[in-house]
Order: C-alpha cells, then sequence, then structure tokens
C-alpha cells in the first residue's frame, strides 16, 4: 500500500482536470492505497511572501494557513500526481502558488513517483509547452520517477473529458500505480 496524494488545482468543481483526479483517485483506492486528493481551491493558502523566514527557522513558513497541513501530506507521500488545467501556455495560478509554497522544505523533498494530470482546451503541443514549472520543481526532489502523464487536449468546456477515453486512462493510471 502506497500514500498517495494528489494535488488537484482546478478551479472549477467539476472541471476536467477535477474530473480525472477523482478517476485516477477511484483507481487507487481500489487498489487498497492511501489516496489524499487536495483540491487547492478548496483551501485556504496564500502566496509566498518570499521573506525567506522558513529558511531561517528551519522550514516552517510564517503564514498559518492550510499549506502546512499539504507539506505534511506531501512528506509523507510515496506518489505525487500533479493535475493542472493549461492557462495561456502555463500550469493554473493554483498549481504556481502550490509550488511556491513549497519553498520551506525545497531541499528536502524527498523520493516520490510522479504522475501529471493535464487538460486543455488545445493540443497536446500546447500541454507539452506548459509543464515547466511542475519540472522544475520535480527535479529538486532527492529521487524521483515520472511514472505516468495524462493528457486531455481539446477540452475546454467542463465535463468534456466524461466523453472520451481519457476517463478510463485516468482510472487505470490509479489502478496501476
Amino acid at each position: 500500500m502506497k500514500n498517495v496524494l494528489i494535488i488537484s488545482t482546478s478551479p472549477r468543481k467539476n472541471g476536467n482536470t477535477q474530473t480525472l483526479c477523482e478517476q485516477f483517485e477511484k483507481g487507487a483506492k481500489e487498489q487498497g492505497h492511501n489516496v489524499n486528493l487536495i483540491r487547492i481551491m478548496d483551501k485556504k493558502i496564500g502566496f509566498c511572501r518570499a521573506c525567506g523566514a522558513c529558511i531561517r527557522n528551519g522550514g516552517t513558513c510564517i503564514l498559518k494557513d492550510d499549506m502546512a497541513e499539504i507539506i505534511t501530506l506531501f512528506q509523507k507521500a510515496d506518489v505525487v500526481v500533479f493535475a493542472t488545467p493549461v492557462y495561456f501556455y502555463g500550469v493554473s495560478a493554483q498549481m504556481k502558488t502550490f509550488i511556491d509554497r513549497m519553498y520551506p522544505i525545497w531541499q528536502h523533498l524527498g523520493s516520490k513517483e510522479v504522475y501529471y494530470i493535464v487538460a486543455a482546451g488545445l493540443g497536446t503541443d500546447i500541454i507539452e509547452k506548459s509543464l515547466g514549472d511542475i519540472t522544475g520543481f520535480v527535479e529538486h526532489f532527492e529521487h524521483y520517477e515520472i511514472k505516468g502523464r495524462l493528457y486531455a487536449p481539446n477540452t475546454m468546456d467542463a465535463g468534456k473529458v466524461k466523453e472520451q477515453p481519457v476517463m478510463e486512462e485516468a482510472y487505470n493510471m490509479g489502478k496501476n500505480i
């Protein structure tokens, strides 16, 4: 049994990214894994202030919000799923905020199996261009293995993924951790 953390940064509760996360979660739970699906929009998370206090005090952010709980879950996770819609050739603001707020532990990110779930209104080429922030973050892990990338191109309207084979792919990806 593995500890799985899904970071969903879809601002829409019924958005394509969130829907795929739920499918991944379903597959992973059915295999007996411990899964935490965090929907960043449901959390109170402030922006990094670049004050450096976390570095001076041993890795604790001075902001008192939900990020401390998420960092704890991240540290315990064997598997991390980064899920984002694409906006203007980049990850969502919610994903970038999550990444920035991981700064207190950036030198101690641990070893993780990594999955990407990315939905976009345009093609796969746009998705691949948008992943620099996530890739840069993952490259700071002490050790990582990209175990899967699930792309849902051409899915602008909420719920569009429900009509596509990518739904089953998300479920199977979670099931086959």
